[in-house]
């Protein structure tokens, strides 16, 4: 299978661990990176150094390739453009992180992929962390749920709040961010009376003290655990990624993919309101 990387820069931490994953550990799944295209090449020769054909366009890409990966994993709000580009012809798209910034780009993202017969795909890596898997079973439905991280919210905040998302799935009625500058603290409500929480907080030293961690509750029990294997998570997202391509069925909904956009945007308008509930 034939994979093109449409980025904002491709010498970033995904496009490297993605490609790893792919002709390493995962090169199995028969699915290799064949060409690439960035907007805003900055440092090395990214195509060069990994013996990747470099295209001149996104369209390029996409002719070229049988799926394609939109990655711009810190630019995420050129992913609307990008998607514009790649989807005329594209059949399995792969969107990295998060769809957009606002729910209107979103929003234009699934409706042109919709239009056009784009398969398409959008999550987190967290979405597939291996303690996660380990404690939760699909069939459960547990009666809240919190998850802790680190970074800025913009960009990392969707880690996060993937974790929470696991748990307890779509339906979030409303959201509060009780936070500040510095951290997020998000109580989602549910239309069906359930809460979850997501705390993230930055600090400088963030990596040592705010490791990924999450729990759920079943009755009077609460199963926690500590995200640790990052590669794990990783490797489970291409995993995932590979099956899509194959056979073009989204492990995520795309009513998933659009609620925790508007769950990001939300936040952030509850703090400009000092910590009021917004509807979604």
């Amino acid at each position: 299978m034939r994979l093109g990387f449409v980025d904002h820069h491709l010498n970033n931490f995904h496009a490297n661990k993605f490609l790893q994953l792919l002709h390493g550990p995962l090169a199995a799944l028969g699915a290799r990176v064949e060409c690439a295209w960035e907007s805003d090449p900055v440092g090395d020769d990214w195509c060069g150094n990994n013996g990747v054909r470099r295209e001149a366009s996104p369209e390029a890409v996409a002719a070229a390739c049988d799926a394609v990966l939109v990655l711009a994993p810190d630019n995420i709000d050129a992913h609307r453009e990008l998607c514009a580009r790649v989807f005329p012809g594209a059949r399995r798209v792969l969107v990295d992180k998060f769809l957009a910034t606002t729910t209107a780009d979103a929003a234009a993202i699934v409706q042109d992929a919709s239009a056009r017969g784009v398969a398409l795909f959008s999550a987190s890596s967290l979405r597939f962390a291996v303690e996660h898997r380990a404690l939760f079973t699909p069939e459960a439905h547990p009666a809240e749920a919190f998850a802790r991280g680190m970074g800025d919210w913009e960009g990392y905040g969707i880690h996060t709040l993937s974790l929470v998302v696991a748990s307890l799935g779509i339906g979030v009625r409303r959201v509060l961010n009780g936070g500040n500058a510095d951290t997020t603290f998000l109580t989602l409500e549910y239309a069906d009376g359930r809460r979850g929480w997501v705390e993230v907080r930055r600090a400088a030293n963030q990596w040592e003290v705010f490791p990924w961690c999450f729990g759920f509750r079943f009755g009077d029990q609460y199963r926690t655990g500590v995200v640790r294997d990052y590669d794990g998570f990783y490797a489970n997202l291409m995993r995932e990624a590979v099956r899509f391509f194959e056979t073009g069925d989204s492990p995520i909904a795309t009513a998933e993919m659009l609620e925790v956009v508007a769950v990001l945007e939300a936040a952030a308008v509850s703090l400009s309101r000092g910590g009021a509930w917004v509807e979604l």
